[in-house]
């Protein structure tokens, strides 16, 4: 008479596991992308999740880790892309660092780097 409250509790359980795990999204894809060498400077970087997220933070640092100011401000609006204005870029190996909140309120963070070849 046990198993059934144990395997419903079990079947619960899994579920509510489950669907946790899938709440979270990841960065599907990147303008300029992961580990890319581009030939010309970006006006912009885009970045696409897999769900509607906020951007709660996004940083471009050079190669030696000095953070090159972006004119981005934090809004409520949940969204699967974003455009990000960059100011002129050098030559040179830059990393983007970004901090999400999905619609479960959970925060994700990553960075990617890309390199921008000299003329």
């Amino acid at each position: 008479m046990m198993k059934k409250p144990i395997l419903g509790s079990v079947f619960l359980s899994l579920a509510l596991i489950t669907g946790h795990s899938f709440a979270h999204t990841t960065l599907l894809s990147s303008t300029p992308a992961n580990n890319s060498m581009i030939k010309q400077a970006p006006e912009k970087v885009t970045l696409n999740f897999g769900a509607e997220v906020m951007l709660m933070n996004i940083k471009l640092l050079d190669a030696k880790g000095k953070d090159i100011p972006l004119n981005y401000q934090v809004n409520h609006d949940h969204k699967k892309s974003f455009d990000i204005a960059v100011p002129q870029l050098k030559a040179g190996q830059y990393t983007i660092v970004w901090m999400i909140m999905g619609a479960d309120g959970h925060h994700m963070k990553g960075d990617y780097r890309f390199t921008i070849q000299a003329k």
